[in-house]
Order: C-alpha cells, then structure tokens, then sequence
C-alpha cells in the first residue's frame, strides 16, 4: 500500500501538500474530531448535512481527476480504485457493494469512529454517526462510477463503529438533484493568487520565506495498515483535502456569525482549540518517537522548536520559523502562507477578521509543547498530560497580528504566557 509520501507532492517553499491537483494537510484524530463535534454542538443536525456537502465537493474534486490520469473507466474500476485511495490516505478500507440503482458500502474501521473509540478508551460515547467525511466520499466516488443527469447518490450512515456497532454501513441512493460544489483549493489556484498584490483576493509570498525541509522523509514512514488507517505515536493521521476541513469550519462560522452573532467568538474559541489538541498530541507525539519525527527531542528549547517546526512544514501546515522565543514567556510565529488562509482568500477574499484559525491553535499547542512538556523524561506524553495543562501553570493566549487577508505580507500570531 502506498505511503502518505508516495501521494502527497510539496509545493516548496510553501510548506503545503498537494494530492493531484488539490490541496491536503496532514491531521490526527484528535484535530478532526474536536472541530466536529464543535461544529455538531453549534448546529446540530444542520452540521451533518454541511459536512457530507463539503465532503463530496472534496471528493468529487478528488476523484475525477484521479480516475483521468488513471484511466480508469469501468463502473467497477473507479469504485475499486476510490477504495484503494481513501485507504492509502489513512481514512479506512471501504467495500462498496452497488449498481446504478443504488447500494451499500461497508467498512470494518474508518478514522473518525475508530478515533472516537480511542478518545473514549473503547466506549462508544454517542448516538450520532460520526462519519460525514466518509459518507460525502462514498457518494461522490458512487456517482463518477455511475453518472445520471436525473440526480447524484446520497451516503447515509445507518451502522457507526462509535456508537458502538461492530462495522460502519452506508446505504446509497440517488437523490433527485444536481451536484452543487463551491470553490475547491487546488495547487493552480493558489500560484495564481500568489501573484496577486497584498490585499486583493490572493497572497504574495516574500522572497525571503524559508525554505521547508523535504516532507518525504516523515511521509514516507506512514503508511495504512491492513484497516487502511494510518496508527502511530499514539495518534490516527489521514490526509484531508483542504476544500473539506476549511469549508466546514468557515460555512459553519458565517452561518453563526450570521444567526448569534454573540456566539461567532466562542465557535472561533472551539476552532482553535480544536487545532490545539490536534498540533499538541499529533506533533508531540512524533518528537518523542525517534523513529517517526525530527531525531531525538533535543533539551535546547531553541532546537527543539526547530524540530518541531520541521514537523508542521511536513505534514503540510505551512513554512512557519519563529521570529521570537522567550522560553516560557512568548513566542512569535511568521508563515507566507497557510492552506486555511489560502481557502478564505479564493472563496471569500479579503477581510478584516482574524480568520487563521487553525495556525493560532497550533501556535498554542507548539508553545505547550516547548514550556510544558519534559521531553527528557522516559515518557514525556501520558492520556493525562494534555488535561493537566489546564489544571495550573500559565494561561496562554494568542493574536493574529498580521494577515494576508488583512492585506500584510505574511501570516503571523504571538502567543503569550500569563500566570494572572
């Protein structure tokens, strides 16, 4: 089975990954099912229909080109090569059981639910499926297999691993409508809008951006097992199309913004946090496996951010380098340029709000790492850690200070430690 570096190509100096055409990111099963579960607390059922939405867009993207260079035409031949692909991005082995009336597709373990019964020590702790990715996938990979202008198959989760059934199960059926899809973040797209001016719907990345070390070397070493999911240093990894993350989290904001405008900070609290405990276990949990992440943890504090700035360049969060440290006290981050702020450039343009998310929380997740973490220690990551960091020590908080999208040349955030 192919290795996560045997899909994803760089786009350096970036620090992004494509997959084909379309833009991915690296992320645990901590980031993607916190941002979830926010998302379903903020809209309810709403959230779901929004989530298999953006995920068939993602995949529809995905795919097509993907069966093209392949040349694959037969019916059979795109399912079976859409199952091949969702299980070498480390997102489950699906077994698509359809014809053009319809189907079923099954799967023995898939990232969310078998994540969430990790999160929950082997508990099945919800009535909700949790799969919208997967289904938004399985329907999109059923309607470029069998094509109708009388409509698209529509992916319903009638048995989920995390609410404690033994297999996932999906039922297939068409629904009496056209595809809609919104703006997908491609590889194109983004060099095009790199050479817009500052501040109009695009990005200029500065000369003088660092350049990211090769992502291969990290990528290379993950690999799906024979689940099709992708388990190490204490973590499920699986890459995902920016198109889905990024579009679930800002259609989700813009619609609260617009309904409670009150709640729009606490949602924007819970989106950061989210990419907090995704950067905090995922990157920690590789620099304290030698075998998996940047070397040994070095004990410079210096060093050790290096090495985990290493990390995020690789799994594609962007070419971060840190223009401040004081150990303890503060840290500043620069980035030309981020995949989430690339996605609200070309879909929604320019704004004034501090839309970088996802790089504040990893901000405050890599100052965790670097003030609160003892990586000398025998086992420097234990289920209680990340919890205990709440319980005393310092208050972080972070700003966006600078944005593309705001107009500045790069993207940077400062977090601040505070014992008041």
């Amino acid at each position: 089975m192919n290795t996560l570096g045997d899909l994803a190509l760089e786009l350096r100096p970036r620090g992004l990954l494509c997959l084909g055409d379309q833009l991915v990111v690296a992320l645990s099963h901590h980031h993607t099912l916190f941002l979830e579960q926010t998302l379903l607390d903020a809209l309810g059922g709403e959230s779901l229909a929004l989530r298999r939405q953006a995920a068939f867009e993602a995949a529809h993207a995905l795919l097509g080109p993907h069966f093209t260079e392949r040349r694959v035409t037969a019916p059979k031949d795109k399912l079976a090569t859409a199952e091949a692909l969702f299980a070498s991005l480390g997102h489950g082995h699906l077994r698509f059981e359809l014809g053009p009336e319809g189907g079923a597709v099954h799967a023995d373990a898939l990232h969310h639910a078998t994540g969430s019964l990790q999160r929950h020590g082997g508990r099945a702790p919800t009535r909700v499926s949790v799969d919208a990715f997967a289904a938004g996938y399985c329907s999109a990979a059923a309607s470029l297999a069998y094509p109708s202008d009388w409509g698209r198959f529509e992916a319903e989760e009638l048995r989920c691993a995390a609410r404690g059934d033994k297999i996932c199960s999906f039922t297939l059926t068409r629904r009496a409508e056209r595809p809609r899809f919104g703006a997908i973040i491609t590889r194109a797209l983004v060099e095009a809008a790199e050479t817009s001016p500052p501040g109009a719907d695009g990005w200029s990345v500065p000369p003088s951006a660092p350049s990211a070390p090769p992502a291969a070397p990290l990528l290379d070493k993950l690999t799906p097992d024979a689940r099709g999911l992708i388990h190490t240093c204490g973590v499920y990894i699986a890459l995902v199309p920016v198109s889905y993350a990024a579009q679930i989290t800002y259609d989700a904001l813009h619609l609260v913004e617009r309904r409670s405008p009150e709640l729009g900070p606490v949602l924007e609290a819970l989106v950061r946090e989210a990419a907090q405990v995704g950067a905090f276990h995922l990157l920690g949990g590789l620099l304290a496996s030698p075998t998996h992440g940047a070397g040994p943890a070095k004990a410079d504090v210096h060093e050790r951010l290096d090495q985990l700035l290493g990390l995020c360049r690789a799994l594609g969060w962007g070419a971060l380098s840190a223009t401040e440290i004081v150990p303890g006290r503060s840290l500043v981050l620069q980035c030309p340029i981020t995949a989430e702020g690339a996605y609200y450039s070309i879909r929604h343009g320019a704004t004034l709000r501090r839309r970088l998310l996802f790089l504040q929380g990893t901000a405050l997740g890599l100052m965790q790492l670097l003030t609160r973490v003892d990586f000398m220690a025998a086992e420097p990551l234990r289920p209680d850690t990340y919890p205990g960091l709440f319980r005393s020590g310092p208050r972080l908080t972070v700003e966006e200070t600078r944005s593309p999208l705001r107009g500045d040349p790069v993207c940077e955030v400062r977090v601040v430690a505070s014992t008041a």
